[in-house]
């Protein structure tokens, strides 16, 4: 009985078994391809966390680094900013500056406009020059009105560095209003004395040696500095070369044939004059005889060289070659 009891319980067993392996078995093929569906997916999406997670890395390294950026761009925007304040302060402080100094200008421009009209009516000044000087004992007296402006536009012009230009303001035009006013007050007072033709040069001659000598260093900001005839007769004096340039100018306005005289190493400079029936010390030009005039000192008439020139050769230029 118990053998038989156990049998059946062993056949019930093996019945149990067999119904259980045969279900799973049913159950297997039926789960197994969803199964394995869901382990591909299962890998997918690893693969994908995997490549997320990496990226998420990679975007956070590129986070830090404009972080860094960022922060880098900051400082120098901070730094801009408070340069930009700074020039901005510089700038406010440039523009008053501006402001005061256009201010200055407008004062200083209404000063020049008054000191303009203050020295026009200046200019407009005449100035009459009086000289006095002693010829053939007798004493003589002349006055010579001269414009102001027409002074200070001589002292405006510029300084000839040749020889040769010296012709050129023993010439000049713009003066010759006032060499022909003392070329007719020499003609008069020559008619009036009945001077000879000789007397009437020496005349001339005492009237300009009468001027005092001035040296160009003393008188001018210049070692040289020779002057136009005007300018010589303003200021009632002047060296060697001003006083043979006035005296070209006068003797040429007369009608004479003169020239001027550089005697280099004496480095002195006189006039000569072509004139007919002289004698005395003279330069030989052009088959023309260059008679000497010196135009320094007093006493000195025509043909008569001073004894401490002792130069015998002379650069000669004809005011009218």
């Amino acid at each position: 009985m118990k053998q038989s009891t156990i049998l059946i319980i062993i056949a019930c067993l093996l019945i149990g078994l067999i119904s259980t392996a045969g279900g799973y078995a049913i159950g297997y093929a039926i789960y197994e391809p969803k199964i394995t569906s869901y382990e591909i997916q299962v890998a997918n999406l690893t693969s994908e966390l995997s490549n997320l997670k990496q990226t998420i890395s990679s975007r956070e390294t590129q986070i830090l680094t404009l972080e860094s950026g960022k922060s880098s761009l900051e400082t120098d925007l901070s730094k801009a900013q408070a340069e930009t304040e700074r020039y901005i302060g510089q700038v406010t402080s440039l523009e008053s500056r501006v402001s005061n100094l256009q201010g200055q200008l407008s004062t200083l421009e209404s000063q020049a406009s008054s000191l303009e009209k203050r020295l026009d009516s200046i200019l407009d000044i005449t100035v009459t020059q009086n000289y006095q000087w002693v010829y053939r004992w007798q004493d003589w007296q002349w006055e010579l009105p001269i414009p102001l402006s027409i002074y200070v536009d001589y002292l405006e012009r510029p300084r000839p560095q040749s020889t040769d230009y010296w012709i050129e303001m023993a010439k000049d035009p713009e003066d010759d209003l006032y060499i022909d006013r003392m070329v007719q007050q020499i003609n008069d007072a020559a008619l009036e004395s009945n001077f000879t033709e000789p007397q009437k040069l020496n005349f001339v001659i005492a009237f300009v040696q009468s001027l005092p000598y001035t040296s160009d260093i003393e008188t001018t900001p210049y070692d040289e500095y020779p002057r136009y005839p005007v300018e010589t007769l303003f200021d009632r004096g002047g060296d060697c070369e001003d006083t043979s340039i006035l005296v070209a100018a006068l003797l040429d306005r007369m009608g004479y044939d003169v020239a001027l005289l550089l005697l280099e190493d004496a480095q002195h400079v006189a006039v000569g004059i072509s004139i007919s029936g002289n004698h005395g010390t003279y330069y030989e030009h052009d088959n023309k005889q260059y008679f000497y005039l010196e135009t320094t000192g007093e006493g000195w008439e025509i043909g008569v060289m001073p004894t401490s020139i002792t130069e015998t050769t002379a650069h000669i230029y004809p005011v009218n070659s």
